[in-house]
């Protein structure tokens, strides 16, 4: 009789154990997939801004307060470093800003800005980094090459972003939406202001 309680006994922990296996496994890839980062490149050309000197653009855009006039998704933000010499300014900046498809998530980023003035096309180099709740965070890197038309200026944006396996195509209409409305927004800048 206690030899069958025994077996009976071991059969249940081994399948509430097997069961506690198996829910632990499925947490462990859930959370696998949906925290895998894929890295992605994506290239922007904006429309040929006619008559505006590349300086004046670059310039523009190197103030991270007409970036926040540029992108809509952008809530406030802090410069918490500076630094310049003649060839480079270095400034770091602290912003929030929510997503354009589910404007209640807030998300919290630190962006360091190389604003180069050394090369004949001037540029904008920057590093970003987006954290959503303080736990999960993703990197971006960007360069805005500034080009000299005969007649204007082109703006040529290189991106390289990471986003979760899972939401690739949302991270991508993320990226399209703000960079449509910052290159959009800067058309209409430099098309009322005559330089």
């Amino acid at each position: 009789m206690k030899f069958s309680k025994i077996v009976r006994y071991t059969k249940m922990i081994v399948h509430r154990h097997r069961r506690m296996m198996v829910f632990s496994i499925i947490v462990v890839v859930l959370a696998l997939i949906l925290t895998a980062k894929h890295e992605n490149y994506v290239r922007f050309i904006s429309s040929d801004m006619e008559n505006a000197k590349p300086r004046d653009v670059w310039e523009y855009v190197s103030d991270f307060s007409n970036v926040m006039k540029l992108n809509p998704t952008i809530m406030k933000f802090i410069i918490t470093h500076e630094s310049t010499d003649y060839k480079q300014w270095n400034y770091t900046v602290e912003y929030e800003e929510h997503l354009s498809q589910i404007p209640f998530v807030i998300n919290k980023i630190i962006g360091d800005f190389i604003v180069d003035k050394s090369h004949s096309q001037p540029a904008i180099k920057s590093t970003h980094r987006t954290c959503f709740a303080k736990i999960y965070c993703l990197n971006t890197k960007s360069e805005m090459i500034f080009v000299d038309l005969s007649n204007g200026t082109r703006v040529v944006e290189m991106i390289k972003y990471e986003c979760p396996w899972l939401l690739t195509k949302f991270c991508m209409n993320e990226v399209l939406y703000q960079r449509k409305e910052i290159f959009r927004q800067l058309q209409t800048v430099f098309t009322h202001t005559r330089h």
